[in-house]
């Protein structure tokens, strides 16, 4: 019962202005029965009194519908149909294929730490790993980042070569320690081939220091945190005013999918909100109507139809 009371609440026409056509086609229709009206012709030229009792109507019409209805019902089918009657969203199967995700991941030797075993680095690439899983249409592109940034994959939607190049990164290969996340920020900032992207950055730590002058620029992806470190060493705090500076949402590492279902929504949200785009729409109903007209239509085949539509009294 609530699943029908919502759907009339929502329920609309998708193309209004196709009822319009009802305005013409009835007044065809009135036409049409006018000309068959045999009262209305014969009033002009008899007394009323006398021509009650000349016209006889045959027993046999007087129960059948008169082809002019007919064919104004089959109109008014046919025109809401056509003007998109809906009360139901339907999922956009293409809405997903456009989202894309850019994965900065810390690259320096505290994240080679075991708090989290066997590392946090390892933790990281198994939680990029789940959180793909969960978006299999999604675009993604890898970054590791310490004193210096490189793009080590653009944007693809090969999920298994970005998890592969994701396993070969190593403190050892990165020319420059330290943790430059600003400039990581800019380059992945400039992967993005659409809006409403998002940029996930696992990380143990994150210096404000670092991001205050990047306040002053106006970052179209949203920024997600994964504080990738226990709780006994995570400075939350610090990673906070980070977050804090470049309007980001920060996200503990857990040991269940908890994280990763968090980061998966708020991935959703950034991917739809800032485009205007929505991931559903209405679905056209008028086929429904197509079993009726279609069964009106057989009218037509009828022997003299089409002479009863036309027929002059």
């Amino acid at each position: 019962m609530n699943s029908l009371l919502e759907s009339w609440e929502i329920f609309h026409f998708l193309r209004p202005l196709v009822l319009l056509l009802l305005l013409p086609a009835w007044a065809f229709v009135y036409w049409l029965l006018g000309q068959q009206n045999d009262r209305r012709r014969w009033k002009k030229l008899v007394n009323p009194k006398l021509l009650e009792h000349l016209l006889l109507t045959p027993q046999q019409n007087r129960s059948k519908i008169e082809a002019p209805w007919l064919l104004g019902l089959l109109w008014t089918l046919m025109i809401v149909a056509l003007s998109g009657p809906s009360w139901q969203l339907k999922p956009e199967p293409f809405a997903k294929d456009k989202a894309e995700v850019v994965f900065l991941i810390k690259v320096s030797p505290s994240m080679m730490t075991s708090d989290l075993t066997p590392s946090r680095l390892e933790r990281a690439r198994f939680k990029m790993k789940d959180l793909l899983a969960l978006r299999s249409d999604t675009k993604a592109a890898l970054i590791a980042y310490s004193g210096s940034s490189h793009l080590v994959l653009p944007l693809t939607a090969d999920h298994n070569i970005l998890t592969l190049f994701a396993n070969s990164l190593d403190p050892e290969i990165m020319p420059k320690e330290g943790d430059d996340l600003a400039k990581a920020l800019i380059l992945a900032s400039k992967q993005f081939t659409t809006t409403g992207g998002t940029i996930i950055v696992l990380t143990d730590s994150s210096e404000s220091a670092i991001v205050k002058d990047m306040e002053k620029l106006e970052f179209s992806p949203k920024i997600l945190f994964l504080a990738v470190a226990s709780k006994e060493l995570l400075n939350l705090q610090q990673m906070q005013k980070s977050a804090n500076i470049l309007n980001a949402n920060i996200q503990e590492i857990t040991i269940d999918d908890s994280d990763i279902e968090q980061l998966n929504a708020w991935t959703e949200r950034s991917f739809e909100n800032p485009q205007g785009l929505e991931s559903s729409h209405y679905e056209d109903g008028g086929y429904l109507l197509l079993p009726l007209i279609l069964l009106v239509l057989l009218l037509w085949f009828r022997r003299g139809f089409i002479a009863e539509v036309w027929r002059v009294s």
